[in-house]
């Protein structure tokens, strides 16, 4: 029999394929051609039918499809540790906006082009992004060849970014436009939150994301004490008000959600808008905890995030799902609460539903070749008798040897192949005397 040619082959001990049956393939492989998967399949198998120019063996490894985060600010990385032990509030009108009312292009590029390679080495090919001067986050997508929602995020008008509501519809246009024919790279539309802008420029955004045809996200119900600031503008709470206003769609995507009412997660699920749930965010800033096996439950659609570096501290997926599964359990007090293979969906194939592409998130023939590679080869991961448990309870981000992004191999055994560690290392200490600066400022 004439074997099929592709361009690579990697082969791994295990292979969660998070395929619609949700296979386990022992010992097995993946060919991939060009940017898509070609086969998935027993070792013996895919070296019987396909023969590849180049092939990886990542030895006693777990195979994923590469995870996606469904909330962060990537050049928020930035910021990270400059304001710890804070009350959201607090956090945000007394550090982070003094801070990035002074951001240029050049800082949040280097801050993406940080946020980036984490991602890449922890196993993240994939995230949603909402902040200023997405450009310059594109730009350090773009050459880093991981894959992105951008979404260029606004307040009240004027505002340090836009005079002008007509000024933050034409840049979102702009930047639509530059990425509508991108492979990796797609937008949104991003207006930060209820309390930092007002209805009728939420209602004016949504009919711009209608005309171009992206999604729509914004925080809300991130916690009582912004409930309770809604009420006093608005006497309306949060989510009563994205109701309110029509703005509960198919392309909403609303970040957080952690005080909801019952009522509130049905309208959500009737207007099949999805969430976003971001568990060590909330915890660290006190924010609470969302009610994600409700979302579940009711069959509304939850990716999972690590929301920024500067309230998380970090953007590592492993970290994530496993505060997730432990945190429902204990909160529940239920052990059944929130399984692995929940977590899992929620880090794959019910991320790229919430970032809205079709093609990623299993390991399966025609989807596209985003695949990560876990090494078991390590005492604390020793000995695998789940998999999946092992990838969900023990592993982290450290731990990831392979990290392969629209076919093309972006980190491998510790390297990074597209991003500039050195220098990018380098220029972040600089970043340090400038955060300071600002905050010395206020």
């Amino acid at each position: 029999m004439q074997k099929h040619k592709c361009d690579l082959i990697i082969y791994g001990s295990y292979i969660l394929t998070q395929d619609e049956k949700r296979s386990l393939v022992n010992d097995g492989a993946v060919a991939v051609c060009g940017n898509r998967i070609s086969a998935v399949g027993c070792k013996t198998a895919i070296d019987e039918s396909w023969l590849a120019d180049e092939s990886i063996d990542t030895g006693k490894s777990v195979i994923i499809p590469g995870l996606i985060n469904s909330h962060t600010h990537v050049p928020m990385t930035l910021m990270r540790g400059v304001a710890d032990d804070i009350p959201l509030l607090e956090w945000l009108h007394n550090y982070m906006f003094p801070i990035e009312s002074g951001l240029t292009r050049e800082l949040v590029e280097l801050g993406a082009h940080i946020g980036c390679a984490e991602m890449i080495a922890s196993g993240t090919t994939a995230f949603f992004e909402g902040y200023m001067y997405e450009n310059a986050v594109g730009k350090a997508v773009d050459q880093c060849g991981i894959r992105a929602v951008l979404g260029e995020g606004f307040f009240k008008f004027p505002s340090p970014f836009f005079k002008t509501a007509n000024e933050a519809w034409e840049t979102i246009t702009d930047l639509h436009s530059t990425y509508a024919d991108h492979g990796r790279i797609t937008t949104a539309v991003s207006p930060h939150a209820l309390f930092t802008t007002d209805p009728k420029q939420l209602v004016e955004s949504m009919e711009l994301a209608q005309k171009l045809d992206t999604l729509w996200q914004i925080h809300a119900a991130e916690s009582v004490q912004e409930t309770k600031l809604c009420l006093e503008i608005f006497n309306k709470r949060p989510i009563e008000i994205l109701n309110d206003y029509d703005l509960l769609t198919k392309r909403t995507r609303i970040h957080h959600c952690v005080d909801v009412t019952p009522l509130e997660i049905e309208q959500i699920k009737y207007s099949g808008a999805q969430i976003s749930h971001n568990p060590q965010s909330n915890l660290k800033l006190g924010s609470g905890i969302c009610p994600i096996t409700k979302f579940i439950d009711a069959g509304v659609n939850a990716g999972l995030g690590t929301d920024g570096a500067a309230s998380n501290n970090n953007l590592d997926m492993f970290d994530e799902m496993r505060t997730t599964a432990l945190l429902q359990k204990g909160f529940l007090r239920d052990p059944e609460a929130m399984p692995a293979q929940s977590v899992l969906d929620m880090a794959t194939i019910s991320g790229a539903e919430f970032l809205g592409f079709e093609d990623i998130g299993a390991l399966k023939a025609g989807m596209k070749a985003d695949i990560v590679a876990i090494d078991m080869d390590k005492i604390h991961l020793k000995p695998v008798y789940n998999p999946l448990s092992q990838v969900i309870y023990c592993s982290g981000g450290q731990d990831v040897c392979l990290t392969i992004c629209d076919g093309k191999v972006l980190y491998r055994n510790g390297k990074h192949l597209t991003v500039d560690v050195e220098t990018i290392s380098h220029e972040a200490e600089k970043a340090v005397k400038w955060a300071i600066k600002r905050l010395n400022h206020r």
